[in-house]
């Protein structure tokens, strides 16, 4: 075998061969992995600058393998390992040699372990490895060819990378790295073979498995990769969010399933697919307030071109998100903390791509349990604090530009924050679809509460809002084409409440008790229905529009500010609208209503701009309208019903009804009929009151009839037909009016102040018919008057001027005209004068206080019971030049509530100056009511008397008044002088001398001459007087029953017998005609006063006394003997002894005796005697006789039917001294009226 060697060179030289390669072999495989190490650890500690060891190195030169274990490169201080690799395997081609290229069949690394250490932002501990792998010089790169090589089984495995950020005090750990590469190669021949690369790894504890397919080395490189991450934690990279952006990422984990696709073209294409989700995030603001949370928001992405602007999306879907929106005090929105981004003012000029717009299309877009929370710091008067719940959002085919149609449906639960305390939410719901040339909407609202705008209404509004809102709206555009609807619209409860107590009248204090507290206006329910707006057209029309129970306080300022005005708040330096403002171009708008009603409603009005405040109130307030339509400026005429109860105080509320047509434009126009009853027209006095000298406390008016009111440019036409009332009439001069002697202008006065001027119960004008046109006179024709239970308080004053003239005050202006004209001028027909026509008037139980001053003395009288009639006059005259048309006048009465009254003739009160020629008759005044008038006069009052008078009036038509006065006073009588009067005269003489024979005074008065100076002829009547004084100052002064009495006549006493009050014979006749005179008399009262003597009728008394005792004794046996008591006849004379001597045998007194020493007996003086000295006088027995007597005097008229009621005892008097022969017992009577 040797030899064979030996002999063929050939395997001599393959020999060799094998035996070279062989030591080589060997040579490597001990040389090499010592030489190596020491070679890889100082060449690679140079070019570092770091020490790098390497505990092993293995080489098997046979099959090209090389193994690394324990490579480690150290920190820069070389106190630890920065880097560290277990193991590092290469496992070599051979086919390496000849293509001149590495060509690597596996290539495997073993549990890397990377530390990297951010000492300060930007500074990193391997800084000084990065600079040497900078400033190292970069080879010459072919643009040829790229470097060949071929790489197959690419593996990493276990590997580990520790990143800690000091900046953040965080450590980031990126464990179970995993890298495999089957095959990368640059040869020509394995170009279009495709990489398919996996890289997987776990960060922070979230798994991450990458894939990928490509082609790297062809002209057109090609990838696609596919991302996988789960779970992934992104709460320690918020840490790294710069500063000015104030967001803190406390929470969020990714997730994603992505597939990439890269080609490199003339035109790059990258293409994004797959599924990418979010969950758990929860951020904050700076200040730890939270902004942004949600627990799902995932986008699968079906076609994603950024490079080409394009975007595809199958769905796009966020769950569980929480936003918390705020407006701080500057205004600025801030939406989860992300900064306003600042515009550039140098925008980059865009290119031709990036001029393409972006092509975006969602299929599906889901927001659920949606919550988000608005909080707005920037108002004025508050904070705004609302939350969104429930938020459910859907929306399909989006597509932008908006080519086709795009889908939405959205709900959400809206309500204030729990903080503001109110718990009241609103449901709201979206439904519509929208594309770029036409829009539809339909948008719902369920119980959204006002006070929810609250905060936002504080700035323009100081009363604070609250109710409820119900809508169902709709909105569709097309082009430029915008229609919106309100199919359905409540406002349920609302009221406006009083922001500020002490500076607010609230509705329950005007007299609405049934409105809510402290509210200004509220209402029950508005409701809308069937409204559309269109534009650009600018029309508005409404088909419904009810309001149930509205409450408002109606009220205006003495300065003329209407509460309204006070309701807004200006914002700081705006002092109102820009009247200067120009004005929008376009179309003006067009309004239409068919319906409008308002149901209950309730109005307080309080104006204080008057002399004194307004108070009105107005309930049930119904109003109706139909067909309003307002377009070009013209408002056609709108059917109109209103009814409603007025009431001002404590009076019963009136009623108001109208139905018609009112248009307000052009010109304001009103038609219809109008009823109304017992409206309280004295609640409107203030706004005239300044005007007038009396204050109306009371006045209903009424009218049932057609009315007609049209405003032109010349003025108002006013026609009225129908019939007038004006009831419960009161007015009273101004209390508290002081008015001096001489009045100011215009303040004449009218009366005591506080005292009643006019009243009356009922005024009913029939048949109204007036007209009123711009210069025209007024045209006034009434065809029946009907005035009942009235009163009039009528003072002629000195200037011979009526009070009721001076009602309204009198301009200064008109004091000196009314002066320059006082002197006689013949009268000028006005051109202008009121037309009136007044049909029969009729007066019923009626009363006038009358005084007149324009008589000296004064006079004064009270009519009562005042019923008549005045037939019609008018105040144009029948023809040119002929005399005024005259009333008949009836009028009957009472005069001082006793005397009739009864006035006729003929009147026409329109004309001037005023016709009249007309008679009084009144009869039988009683005159003790006048007392007070002849007190101050006469210093007596009257105590009795009549008065009846016949005077006859006539005005003349030059004004001259001619008047005839015939008075006839009957038994006039006064009293006693009044001590501290302002006279005192001898009037009861004056009386006697004026009266006849049957007390009658007849005075004749007559006066004429002019209206502005009469003159009275009165001295005659004086004389007269006086003489009739004188005659009857010698009649007695009981004159009037003179024919009763003879001795006691003027006194008026009834005699008696002494002791004794029994009536005689003749004091009977003298009661008989005193009864009869009584009787006849029923105004007459008597009052009787007994008398007696006591030294005078000791001894007649105890006669007396003695024999009532026998009479008494007498009816004692009558009894005895069975008669019956009021059969036994009185005592008489010849009865009377047998019964004296009765009485002295059983009376126990000292009595003459026998010699036996028995009573003897003795006779009838002697018995008399005895018994009389034996009684005893009781201390009030005189007086007891004295009251006796005026009891049987009284007893007695009663018996004559005289009323026991006109009978009076007075008190009974004694007759001080001793026995005197002339006085006389009695009985003294006097007489009063009653």
């Amino acid at each position: 075998m040797l030899q064979v060697i030996k002999n063929n060179p050939w395997i001599r030289r393959f020999a060799w061969l094998v035996l070279c390669w062989g030591g080589a072999w060997l040579l490597g495989w001990l040389v090499v992995p010592p030489l190596a190490q020491s070679q890889i650890e100082r060449h690679a500690s140079e070019a570092l600058g770091r020490k790098l060891t390497v505990e092993r190195v293995e080489f098997l030169p046979w099959t090209l393998e090389a193994t690394l274990h324990g490579v480690a490169l150290a920190s820069k201080d070389g106190s630890s390992e920065q880097v560290r690799v277990g193991r590092i395997y290469i496992d070599a081609e051979l086919q390496s040699l000849w293509r001149g290229a590495p060509v690597i069949d596996a290539l495997q690394v073993d549990d890397p372990v990377v530390r990297v250490t951010q000492l300060a932002p930007g500074v990193y501990d391997v800084d000084d490895l990065l600079a040497l792998m900078a400033a190292k010089p970069q080879g010459e790169k072919s643009a040829a060819e790229p470097a060949h090589f071929a790489l197959f089984n690419i593996a990493l495995k276990g590997g580990v990378v520790e990143f800690d950020d000091r900046t953040v005090e965080v450590v980031h750990t990126l464990r179970r790295v995993e890298l495999d590469v089957p095959f990368l190669s640059s040869f020509s021949a394995d170009r279009e073979v495709k990489v398919t690369p996996r890289l997987a790894f776990e960060l922070n504890g979230s798994t991450f498995d990458t894939s990928a397919m490509a082609t790297l080395f062809t002209g057109a490189r090609q990838a696609e990769v596919r991302l996988h991450i789960e779970n992934f934690d992104l709460a320690p990279f918020g840490r790294y969010l710069p500063p000015s952006v104030p967001v803190r990422l406390k929470a969020g984990r990714l997730g994603a399933d992505v597939q990439l696709g890269f080609e490199q073209r003339e035109t790059p294409r990258l293409l994004i697919s797959g599924d990418v989700q979010l969950s758990g995030v929860h951020a904050t603001d700076a200040q730890e307030q939270p902004l942004l949370q949600f627990e799902e928001m995932r986008a699968v992405f079906k076609e994603a071109e950024p490079l080409r602007r394009r975007i595809n999306i199958d769905l796009l879907e966020w769950r569980g998100a929480r936003a918390h929106v705020r407006r701080n005090e500057a205004g600025e929105v801030k939406l989860a903390g992300l900064p306003r981004a600042d515009r550039d003012e140098h925008p980059a000029p865009q290119t031709k791509e990036s001029a393409e717009p972006w092509r975006v299309h969602i299929a599906r877009v889901g927001l659920r349990d949606g919550f988000i929370q608005w909080t707005d710091a920037s108002l004025p008067r508050g904070i705004a604090a609302w939350e969104v719940e429930d938020l459910q959002v859907e929306a399909s085919s989006i597509a932008l530009p908006l080519e086709q149609p795009t889908q939405l449906r959205a709900s959400a639960s809206l309500r204030q924050s729990a903080a503001a305390g109110s718990s009241e939410s609103a449901r709201l719901a979206v439904l519509g679809q929208v594309s770029a040339s036409q829009a539809q909407a339909a948008l719902s609202i369920k119980g959204l509460p006002l006070s929810i705008a609250a905060p936002y209404l504080a700035g323009v509004l100081q009363p604070r809002v609250e109710g409820s809102v119900d809508a169902d709206l709709g909105i569709a555009r097309h082009g430029d084409v915008v229609l919106a609807k309100v199919a359905a619209l409540s406002v349920d409860k609302l009221a406006l409440r009083c922001a500020s107590k002490e500076q607010c009248v609230p509705l329950q204090s005007a007299g609405i008790k049934d409105a809510p507290e402290d509210s200004l206006a509220a209402w029950s329910r508005l409701e809308a229905g069937n409204a559309w707006v269109r534009w650009p057209q600018r029309a508005v029309s409404v088909e419904r529009i009810s309001l149930q129970r509205p409450r408002l306080l109606l009220s205006r300022t003495r300065t003329g500010e209407w509460m309204f005005e006070q309701w807004g708040v200006s914002p700081p330096g705006v002092k109102g609208p820009n009247a200067d403002a120009p004005k929008a171009a376009g179309l003006p708008w067009s309004m239409g209503l068919a319906s409008l009603e308002i149901d209950g409603a309730a109005v307080a009005l309080r104006d204080a701009v008057a002399q004194s405040a307004v108070a009105l109130n107005v309930f049930d307030l119904q109003l109706h309208a139909r067909d309003f339509a307002y377009a070009d400026g013209r408002v056609t005429p709108t059917s109109l019903r209103l009814e409603g109860r007025v009431g001002a105080g404590r009076t019963e509320s009136g009623r108001l009804r109208y139905e018609g047509s009112v248009a307000m434009a052009p010109v304001l126009t009103a038609q219809g009929k109008v009823r109304a009853q017992h409206l309280p027209l004295h609640a409107l006095e203030p706004y005239v009151g300044q005007e007038l000298n009396v204050d109306i406390l009371r006045a209903d008016g009424g009218f049932d009839g057609d009315v007609r009111y049209v405003q032109g440019n010349a003025g108002a036409t006013v026609s009225v037909k129908g019939d007038v009332s004006l009831d419960e009439v009161r007015v009273r001069a101004k209390a508290g009016l002081d008015m001096p002697e001489e009045t100011k202008a215009g303040e004449r006065s009218v009366g005591a102040r506080g005292e009643d001027l006019l009243r009356w119960k009922s005024l009913a004008l029939r048949g109204v018919a007036m007209n009123l046109q711009p210069d025209q006179p007024v045209s006034l024709d009434v065809k029946e008057t009907a005035l009942s239970d009235f009163f009039a308080r009528i003072i002629v004053q000195e200037d011979g001027r009526i009070n009721l003239q001076d009602i309204r005050k009198a301009s200064a202006a008109e004091d000196a005209v009314a002066a320059s004209n006082a002197a006689p001028a013949a009268p000028a027909a006005a051109p202008s004068a009121p037309q009136i026509r007044f049909g029969p008037v009729a007066l019923t139980n009626g009363s006038v206080r009358f005084t007149d001053y324009f008589i000296k003395p004064n006079y004064s009288a009270d009519l009562s019971a005042l019923t008549g009639r005045l037939s019609a006059f008018s105040s144009v005259s029948p023809e040119a030049g002929a005399a005024p048309q005259m009333a008949d006048l009836e009028l009957r009465g009472r005069a001082q509530g006793t005397a009739s009254l009864e006035v006729t003739g003929r009147i026409n009160p329109l004309v001037k100056p005023l016709a009249l020629d007309i008679q009084g008759r009144m009869r039988d005044l009683e005159l003790p009511p006048l007392s007070p008038y002849s007190i101050k006069y006469a210093g007596h009052g009257i105590e009795k008397g009549k008065l009846s008078m016949d005077v006859a009036y006539k005005i003349l038509p030059d004004g001259q008044l001619i008047a005839t006065n015939k008075l006839v006073l009957n038994q006039l009588a006064f009293g006693e002088p009044v001590e501290g009067a302002s006279a005192s005269l001898p009037v009861r003489l004056a009386t006697a001398l004026l009266a006849d024979r049957n007390g009658i005074i007849d005075v004749d008065l007559p006066i004429s001459g002019s209206l502005n100076d009469p003159e009275f002829r009165l001295g005659a009547v004086i004389l007269k007087v006086i003489g009739n004084l004188i005659m009857k100052a010698i009649t007695a002064p009981f004159s009037l029953l003179a024919g009763a009495f003879s001795d006691a006549g003027e006194q008026g006493a009834v005699l008696f017998a002494l002791g004794s009050a029994e009536l005689d014979e003749k004091a009977r006749q003298q009661l008989d005609k005193i009864a009869n005179e009584l009787n006849n008399r029923p105004a007459l009262k008597v009052t009787v006063v007994g008398w007696a003597q006591p030294n005078a009728e000791r001894l007649a008394w105890k006669r007396q006394r003695l024999r009532d005792m026998a009479e008494a004794q007498k009816r004692r046996a009558a009894i005895r003997a069975g008669e019956p008591a009021d059969s036994i006849a009185p005592l008489t004379d010849e009865e009377y002894p047998a019964l004296l001597k009765e009485l002295y045998r059983r009376s126990d007194i000292r009595k003459p005796r026998n010699f036996v020493g028995l009573a003897k007996d003795v006779p009838v003086a002697e018995m008399e005697a005895l018994l009389m000295h034996n009684l005893t006088i009781p201390d009030n027995a005189m007086a007891d006789l004295a009251l006796a007597r005026g009891v049987a005097v009284r007893d007695y008229l009663a018996q004559q039917q005289v009323p026991l009621e006109r009978l009076f005892v007075g008190a009974s008097k004694l007759q001080p001294g001793g026995e005197d022969a002339r006085w006389q017992p009695k009985a003294e009577l006097s007489l009063n009226a009653q």
